[in-house]
């Protein structure tokens, strides 16, 4: 259950976005930006942290570090944000994201000295065709160097891979595999690409073709035959290896964004920062909350969005971590009685694979019985 693995429910987590990257890759619909003044971004950062005082007296216990690439920027930044955080700071897991042409044995051993735990990297393919024609940074080459000097350094290392970019090939997969195979990394995570209007790649690439669909399938069985348990959607362990900050989100636990972007849920409060540098300064400037949305849920609001997030899971709904909601389990018998993949509390492996499905029904029959 994922109440058994979360602990504390009183303390926080901890999301800071940073939004420079050295290249915006063409599939990304990330805010992240190739100019800016890091030095005035870092600033304003450690005054939203200030904003959030009172929140942050319950004690951070998972920080990430995202992005964007965080990484690329140089090292006394990240270290300003730490401080700056130093005081609420009762961790259990601290994570940043890396990409491997801005990551090496120095930055390694910096982010070991201020408390990192948990290293992600962007590798995304080993096909050096198919990270030219997506726009990524790095070769294969440059990958297994840092993925190498991350594991001399790091016990915890997360590898993201996309399935479906341009110009990939049974190959590509058999590059992946041949990765996997030879180091097995902790943690991997694997994304069946979207291609999101606005992108560089929507200009050009208006639909993955089939044969990724098949790919995707046969990278995910590979994983499952060299032990991976797949505990999210889009997330694979090995001796579980888990995400402890992702389980936060999954489980709907309270969690503080930071940043451009950023959301947040702060009991039933849900909020995503604005995402333009002007905003931003403006806001924070004038004392205020750098918000473009927020929204106070209501409880069935609230029990959907835990119900969305916990279903992502291998553990499923975990009533332990839900309020008692008239009427809930006859919402769950309606859609037990719907879908074979669906047992009441998890959606099996053939569910995850039709969760956007499922997803979209569950809201539709949660809307009209709630009638919200």
């Amino acid at each position: 259950m994922l109440s058994d693995l979360i602990g504390n429910v009183n303390t926080l987590s901890v999301y800071i976005h940073i939004p420079f990257c050295k290249k915006k890759c063409y599939y990304c619909d990330f805010v992240s930006y190739e100019e800016g003044s890091v030095e005035n971004y870092i600033n304003a950062l450690s005054k939203e942290i200030e904003l959030y005082g009172d929140y942050l007296k319950r004690g951070i216990r998972t920080l990430y570090i995202g992005g964007g690439t965080p990484s690329y920027i140089n090292e006394h930044y990240i270290e300003q944000l730490v401080k700056k955080l130093e005081k609420y700071l009762i961790l259990e897991e601290f994570t940043i994201e890396v990409n491997p042409d801005s990551f090496d044995r120095q930055k390694a051993q910096f982010y070991k000295e201020i408390g990192v735990s948990r290293l992600s990297i962007g590798i995304q393919s080993f096909d050096n065709e198919v990270l030219k024609k997506a726009g990524r940074s790095h070769d294969s080459a440059q990958a297994l160097k840092a993925y190498n000097v991350a594991r001399e350094y790091f016990e915890n290392v997360n590898v993201d891979f996309i399935i479906g970019l341009p110009g990939e090939s049974w190959s590509s997969i058999e590059e992946i595999v041949k990765f996997i195979r030879e180091n097995h990394p902790p943690h991997i995570s694997v994304y069946l690409l979207e291609i999101h209007e606005g992108t560089i790649l929507s200009n050009f690439y208006k639909k993955i073709p089939e044969e990724s669909y098949n790919r995707y399938e046969v990278l995910l069985d590979f994983l499952k035959s060299e032990g991976y348990e797949r505990y999210e959607i889009s997330n694979f362990a090995l001796d579980k290896n888990y995400s402890k900050h992702n389980l936060v989100y999954w489980a709907n636990l309270d969690y503080i964004g930071l940043g451009l972007s950023s959301g947040g849920h702060i009991g039933n409060l849900r909020y995503n920062n604005v995402s333009d540098f002007e905003t931003y300064y403006s806001m924070l400037k004038h004392d205020k909350f750098p918000r473009s949305y927020e929204n106070e849920n209501t409880l069935e609001r609230e029990v959907l969005e835990s119900i969305f997030m916990m279903l992502r899971t291998k553990w499923g709904i975990d009533r332990k971590l839900l309020p008692i909601l008239p009427g809930f389990e006859k919402v769950i018998e309606l859609l037990k009685k719907k879908y074979d993949f669906f047992d009441g509390q998890k959606l099996n492996e053939m569910g995850m694979d039709f969760s956007s499905i499922f997803f979209t029904n569950l809201l539709e029959i949660w809307e009209d019985f709630y009638e919200i």
